[in-house]
């Protein structure tokens, strides 16, 4: 019996060395092989200690979490040389060598998402594309009906780019078959839910909770509008139903989503505003303003280009998880599926992009970067299973690579871990983060303070004072060793003469790191220059902690850092980096001039308070 066990054994131990067997099928033939040789051996007596073992062998067979079988080894599709996102050989202009998300570990173990389930949220997608059709389920879909791109399939007639097929080849468009090029996670299974073709609140929540057993991973790049420098609420709906997957999607693990940071941290100049910004930059948005990639159940990802630098128009925040690969400054964009034929956003097939319709080089924005991030989190789980999704996203601010290491805004959080406001915790790095996942320790509880109200003693935020208004509050007894997500939730009210696009505000932990809640920005309404509208129930997000303990003086800063001076036919704004206490940069130097009357008015800190989620250790 013992012979005939242990050859069960080494049959196992092959299929982790040889490739090309789905290791949920071998283990259960093996079980069978096992128990059929266990039944034909009939002595006339037999150890009890023998069904014991064979018992905690075959359990351990069935539920062991090691990464399936897979071939092993680099993509050899014929547009893979084009994937400089996957592997940069600084060929492309601009590029620095190995600028990319580094999957060369990954592939040469044979890890590319196999038995992991991916969803794309988004307008649809192409699924009867040759490159993703392989790996498309369709029990992962959910059809929200709508027009044309809008429809779960992508038509395939006409000029308009179905965003959502270019986001799934990204992720998992299939590898070594002989045509087009590959996703990152190349075997992971794909479907699609066209959220973009009804929005409302109720979709969205049931986009993010519906047949979450299921779903593995959630890439959304889609959410609030950009360039307009407002804040832009989720809705209650939709927060119920990512809470309720983050916890209990993939049977009490968590569905992982990952979130664009979004497209408007372009800064606006004298040139681009025809002088309405008369002198240096200023910015729009902040993902910290994004209801959804603020959110405490979603990691936000911002963009790199191929020289590893901020994409233009990435988005800087606190809330930020990590950062990925898309078009910036050298103007190279991302090579993924478009839809097949003449459509989608290669229509001629000709010039610079690629001779067949059915793939395009012109990707790009944050839209590009968090499906790469979200493959990243595909192969994570492809190596281990047992992952939550809080496992994840401690192990992707652990595990992430400290990009652009000569900005100036990296900062050496309490905990030890770099951060910085425009990349989160660095850019996604396959080779680091898969080693990890494989060795890791699952995480404890999760532990959440509730809110905690904040003093307001120093209520009046007196204008154009950069030291502005400073209240605390003390945090005791919490059992948080190690904080994951911090929600600062505020009122601010600026009077009716007046607007919050002065306001900068900073949230300091115990261990002394600061976290850049927002910064004074220009606003727009329906495409017109307007009032940045009031902070009021606002909740910003917060991963800058990570990993650092929760106990101790919290210090919350909200000051009015730009002077309003009035004049005839005009009312500047004028920010200068001096007056940013701290916040020291020649983009926050700026002049913004108005035609409409404002006054020098005083803000009032009406309430705040502050909600820590972490664990004992």
């Amino acid at each position: 019996m013992q012979k005939n066990l242990f050859k069960g054994i080494h049959i196992y131990n092959y299929c982790h060395i040889y490739s090309g067997v789905r290791m949920s099928y071998i283990r259960r033939f093996l079980v069978f092989i096992v128990l059929l040789s266990y039944l034909s051996c009939t002595p006339k007596k037999k150890d009890p200690l023998e069904d014991i073992f064979l018992f905690l062998f075959l359990n351990n067979l069935l539920n062991s979490q090691v990464a399936p079988c897979s071939t092993p080894g680099l993509p050899d599709d014929p547009l893979f040389s084009q994937q400089w996102h996957l592997k940069n050989t600084g060929s492309t202009s601009g590029s620095i060598s190995g600028e990319d998300a580094n999957i060369t570990f990954a592939s040469n173990a044979g890890c590319k998402g196999n038995g992991v389930s991916v969803v794309t949220v988004d307008d649809g997608m192409d699924t009867s594309h040759e490159d993703l059709s392989p790996n498309y389920d369709r029990t992962l879909d959910i059809n929200f009906g709508g027009s044309f791109f809008n429809s779960i399939d992508c038509s395939t007639n006409g000029t308009a780019g179905c965003h959502g097929t270019s986001v799934s080849g990204i992720m998992a468009a299939r590898d070594t078959n002989g045509i087009g090029l590959s996703g990152i996670a190349p075997r992971a299974k794909i479907g699609a839910r066209n959220i973009l073709a009804n929005s409302t609140d109720a979709n969205s929540g049931t986009a993010m909770s519906s047949f979450s057993n299921g779903v593995f991973v959630s890439n959304n790049s889609w959410g609030a509008p950009d360039n307009t420098g407002r804040f832009a609420p989720s809705g209650n709906i939709w927060k119920s139903g990512i809470d309720s997957a983050f916890r209990l999607g993939r049977n009490n693990l968590g569905t992982i989503f990952f979130w664009a940071a979004g497209n408007g941290g372009n800064f606006l100049t004298s040139a681009n505003t025809g002088g309405i910004v008369s002198a240096g930059s200023a910015p729009r948005d902040n993902s910290n303003q994004d209801g959804q990639a603020n959110y405490r159940s979603a990691f936000a990802v911002a963009a790199i280009g191929n020289d590893g630098k901020k994409a233009s128009y990435s988005e800087e925040g606190a809330n930020l998880l990590v950062t990925a690969h898309s078009q910036g400054t050298s103007g190279v964009a991302i090579s993924t599926t478009d839809i097949s034929g003449a459509g989608g956003y290669n229509v001629n097939g000709g010039g610079t992009n690629f001779s067949s319709n059915n793939y395009t080089n012109t990707f790009n924005g944050t839209s590009a970067a968090a499906p790469l991030a979200a493959g990243v989190g595909a192969l994570i789980l492809d190596r281990n299973r047992n992952l939550t999704a809080r496992d994840v996203r401690v192990l992707l601010a652990r595990h992430s690579r400290k990009n652009d290491p000569s900005d100036p805004d990296w900062t050496t959080n309490g905990a030890g871990l770099n951060f910085n406001h425009k990349y989160g915790f660095g850019a996604v790095d396959a080779s680091l983060a898969i080693p990890a996942a494989q060795s890791w320790t699952n995480i404890g509880p999760e532990i959440v303070t509730g809110n905690l109200a904040g003093s307001t003693t120093n209520s009046t935020i007196t204008n154009n004072t950069p030291a502005g208004a400073v209240n605390t509050r003390v945090v005791s007894g919490s059992g948080i060793g190690k904080i994951e997500f911090v929600e600062v939730n505020m009122t601010v009210n600026t009077g009716a003469a007046d607007d919050s696009a002065d306001l900068f505000i900073e949230l300091t932990s115990p261990s002394g790191t600061k976290a850049r809640l927002l910064v004074p920005r220009i606003c727009t309404l329906n495409n017109a220059l307007s009032f940045c509208n009031d902070i009021t129930n606002w909740t910003f997000g917060a991963t800058i902690f990570m990993d650092e303990p929760a106990n101790g003086t919290w210090s919350l800063r909200v000051a009015d850092v730009c002077n309003k001076a009035t004049s005839v036919g005009s009312n500047p704004l004028v920010c200068t980096s001096n007056t940013l206490y701290g916040y020291s940069r020649s983009d926050a130097n700026f002049t913004y001039t108005r035609a409409a009357t404002i006054n020098n008015t005083n803000h009032t800190l009406s309430s705040w308070s502050i909600n820590i989620r972490g664990r004992a250790n």
